[in-house]
Protein backbone atom coordinates (compact mmCIF):
# COMPACT_ATOMS: atom_id res chain seq x y z
CA UNK A 1 0.00 0.00 0.00
CA UNK A 2 1.17 3.49 -0.36
CA UNK A 3 2.27 5.48 1.94
CA UNK A 4 0.64 9.43 2.56
CA UNK A 5 2.66 11.99 1.42
CA UNK A 6 3.77 13.75 4.90
CA UNK A 7 3.54 11.96 8.18
CA UNK A 8 0.66 10.35 9.53
CA UNK A 9 0.16 9.38 13.14
CA UNK A 10 -1.71 6.98 14.26
CA UNK A 11 -3.64 6.78 16.87
CA UNK A 12 -4.29 10.95 17.02
CA UNK A 13 -8.29 10.47 16.58
CA UNK A 14 -8.38 8.41 19.65
CA UNK A 15 -6.25 10.60 21.90
CA UNK A 16 -8.35 13.11 20.42
CA UNK A 17 -10.91 11.52 21.64
CA UNK A 18 -9.77 10.48 25.34
CA UNK A 19 -8.71 14.45 25.23
CA UNK A 20 -12.06 15.64 24.36
CA UNK A 21 -13.77 13.79 27.54
CA UNK A 22 -10.93 13.95 30.02
CA UNK A 23 -9.11 17.51 29.65
CA UNK A 24 -10.80 19.36 27.00
CA UNK A 25 -8.93 22.22 27.55
CA UNK A 26 -5.92 20.44 26.79
CA UNK A 27 -7.29 19.81 22.98
CA UNK A 28 -7.87 23.42 22.76
CA UNK A 29 -4.16 24.09 23.78
CA UNK A 30 -2.86 21.56 21.45
CA UNK A 31 -5.45 22.85 18.80
CA UNK A 32 -4.03 26.12 19.00
CA UNK A 33 -0.25 25.60 19.17
CA UNK A 34 -0.60 23.59 15.99
CA UNK A 35 -2.60 26.72 14.69
CA UNK A 36 0.51 28.44 15.66
CA UNK A 37 2.70 26.27 13.72
CA UNK A 38 0.47 26.57 10.78
CA UNK A 39 0.10 30.36 10.74
CA UNK A 40 2.59 32.34 9.69
CA UNK A 41 1.88 29.91 6.21
CA UNK A 42 -1.58 31.14 6.25
CA UNK A 43 -0.42 34.85 6.33
CA UNK A 44 1.91 34.05 3.38
CA UNK A 45 -0.70 32.74 1.64
CA UNK A 46 -3.16 35.36 2.32
CA UNK A 47 -0.54 37.91 1.54
CA UNK A 48 -0.60 36.95 -2.07
CA UNK A 49 -4.15 36.98 -2.62
CA UNK A 50 -4.14 39.08 -5.85
CA UNK A 51 -6.52 42.51 -4.89
CA UNK A 52 -7.86 42.15 -8.76
CA UNK A 53 -9.68 39.37 -10.24
CA UNK A 54 -7.38 36.44 -11.81
CA UNK A 55 -8.55 36.83 -15.02
CA UNK A 56 -10.77 39.40 -17.12
CA UNK A 57 -13.71 38.81 -17.12
CA UNK A 58 -13.77 36.44 -13.77
CA UNK A 59 -16.93 39.20 -12.25
CA UNK A 60 -18.96 39.42 -15.36
CA UNK A 61 -22.39 38.71 -14.87
CA UNK A 62 -23.44 35.08 -15.74
CA UNK A 63 -27.03 35.81 -15.28
CA UNK A 64 -27.97 37.29 -19.08
CA UNK A 65 -30.39 35.85 -21.48
CA UNK A 66 -29.83 32.19 -23.17
CA UNK A 67 -27.66 31.25 -19.99
CA UNK A 68 -28.27 27.81 -18.83
CA UNK A 69 -28.46 27.70 -14.90
CA UNK A 70 -25.40 25.60 -13.32
CA UNK A 71 -26.06 22.59 -10.67
CA UNK A 72 -23.66 20.69 -8.56
CA UNK A 73 -22.99 17.04 -9.00
CA UNK A 74 -25.77 16.04 -5.71
CA UNK A 75 -28.74 17.98 -7.70
CA UNK A 76 -28.87 21.72 -6.13
CA UNK A 77 -28.63 24.84 -7.83
CA UNK A 78 -25.17 26.62 -7.71
CA UNK A 79 -25.60 30.74 -7.17
CA UNK A 80 -23.18 32.10 -9.62
CA UNK A 81 -22.23 34.65 -7.47
CA UNK A 82 -20.86 32.66 -4.96
CA UNK A 83 -17.23 32.18 -7.54
CA UNK A 84 -17.79 36.59 -7.40
CA UNK A 85 -13.85 37.83 -7.02
CA UNK A 86 -13.63 39.21 -3.69
CA UNK A 87 -10.06 39.61 -2.11
CA UNK A 88 -11.24 40.19 1.24
CA UNK A 89 -13.76 37.22 1.03
CA UNK A 90 -10.69 34.95 -0.51
CA UNK A 91 -8.40 35.80 2.46
CA UNK A 92 -10.83 35.01 5.09
CA UNK A 93 -11.17 31.70 3.68
CA UNK A 94 -7.58 30.57 4.58
CA UNK A 95 -7.62 29.35 7.44
CA UNK A 96 -6.42 25.85 9.18
CA UNK A 97 -9.08 23.08 9.61
CA UNK A 98 -9.66 20.81 12.86
CA UNK A 99 -10.83 17.25 11.40
CA UNK A 100 -10.64 13.63 11.79
CA UNK A 101 -7.62 12.11 10.72
CA UNK A 102 -9.33 9.18 8.56
CA UNK A 103 -8.01 6.85 5.90
CA UNK A 104 -9.58 5.67 2.83
CA UNK A 105 -7.94 3.09 0.42
CA UNK A 106 -4.67 4.72 -0.41
CA UNK A 107 -5.76 8.31 0.50
CA UNK A 108 -5.61 9.95 3.78
CA UNK A 109 -7.83 13.09 5.47
CA UNK A 110 -5.80 15.09 7.20
CA UNK A 111 -6.09 15.72 11.16
CA UNK A 112 -4.90 19.55 10.71
CA UNK A 113 -4.70 20.86 7.19
CA UNK A 114 -4.91 24.92 5.51
CA UNK A 115 -7.55 25.13 3.48
CA UNK A 116 -9.23 27.82 0.99
CA UNK A 117 -12.92 27.83 2.37
CA UNK A 118 -13.73 30.58 -0.30
CA UNK A 119 -15.23 28.91 -3.42
CA UNK A 120 -13.60 31.60 -5.85
CA UNK A 121 -10.29 30.98 -3.65
CA UNK A 122 -10.24 27.43 -4.00
CA UNK A 123 -10.95 27.44 -7.55
CA UNK A 124 -8.04 30.26 -8.17
CA UNK A 125 -5.84 27.81 -6.01
CA UNK A 126 -6.44 24.92 -7.65
CA UNK A 127 -7.17 26.05 -11.12
CA UNK A 128 -4.72 24.39 -13.83
CA UNK A 129 -3.11 22.19 -12.28
CA UNK A 130 -4.87 19.30 -14.06
CA UNK A 131 -4.49 18.38 -17.51
CA UNK A 132 -7.04 20.98 -19.18
CA UNK A 133 -5.86 23.11 -22.08
CA UNK A 134 -9.01 25.16 -22.15
CA UNK A 135 -7.97 28.75 -22.81
CA UNK A 136 -8.90 29.59 -19.50
CA UNK A 137 -6.88 27.71 -17.93
CA UNK A 138 -4.01 27.96 -20.28
CA UNK A 139 -4.44 32.04 -19.61
CA UNK A 140 -4.42 31.52 -15.56
CA UNK A 141 -1.16 29.28 -15.96
CA UNK A 142 0.48 32.20 -18.22
CA UNK A 143 -0.21 34.97 -15.96
CA UNK A 144 -0.03 32.42 -12.77
CA UNK A 145 2.15 29.93 -13.06
CA UNK A 146 2.02 26.53 -13.51
CA UNK A 147 1.06 25.36 -9.85
CA UNK A 148 -1.00 25.74 -7.22
CA UNK A 149 -1.02 29.62 -6.37
CA UNK A 150 -2.02 30.28 -2.88
CA UNK A 151 -1.56 27.90 0.28
CA UNK A 152 1.02 25.78 -1.72
CA UNK A 153 3.01 28.41 -2.67
CA UNK A 154 3.70 29.67 0.73
CA UNK A 155 4.13 26.17 2.13
CA UNK A 156 7.12 25.77 -0.70
CA UNK A 157 8.13 29.22 -0.26
CA UNK A 158 8.52 28.27 3.77
CA UNK A 159 10.46 25.05 2.84
CA UNK A 160 7.95 23.26 5.30
CA UNK A 161 8.27 19.85 3.87
CA UNK A 162 10.02 18.84 6.33
CA UNK A 163 10.15 21.47 9.36
CA UNK A 164 6.59 21.54 9.34
CA UNK A 165 5.30 18.53 9.83
CA UNK A 166 8.07 17.26 12.43
CA UNK A 167 7.10 20.56 14.48
CA UNK A 168 3.16 19.68 14.54
CA UNK A 169 3.71 15.58 15.49
CA UNK A 170 5.98 16.85 18.01
CA UNK A 171 3.25 19.03 19.40
CA UNK A 172 1.02 16.12 19.26
CA UNK A 173 3.66 14.19 21.20
CA UNK A 174 4.26 16.53 23.75
CA UNK A 175 0.19 17.09 24.48
CA UNK A 176 -0.30 13.66 24.52
CA UNK A 177 2.56 13.11 27.46
CA UNK A 178 0.47 16.00 29.43
CA UNK A 179 -2.82 13.45 29.05
CA UNK A 180 -1.29 10.84 29.97
CA UNK A 181 0.51 12.64 33.17
CA UNK A 182 -2.40 13.67 33.76
CA UNK A 183 -4.41 10.58 33.55
CA UNK A 184 -2.04 8.94 36.14
CA UNK A 185 -2.17 11.44 38.85
CA UNK A 186 -6.24 11.51 38.94
CA UNK A 187 -6.32 7.91 38.50
CA UNK A 188 -7.58 6.33 41.78
CA UNK A 189 -5.04 3.85 43.76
Amino acid sequence: MAEPNGIFVSGLDHTRRQMRYFAPELLKEMNAEVRNILQPIVSDAKNMVPEREPLSGWNRPVQRPGSQPSYSPYGRRWEYDRLAWDPRAVKRGIRVGVGRPTRRRDSFKAAYAIRNANPAGAVYELMGSGKSRTNMVRSVRSTHGLRKRLIWRAWDKAQAQERIPREVVDTIRAFEAKLQQRLRTKAPR
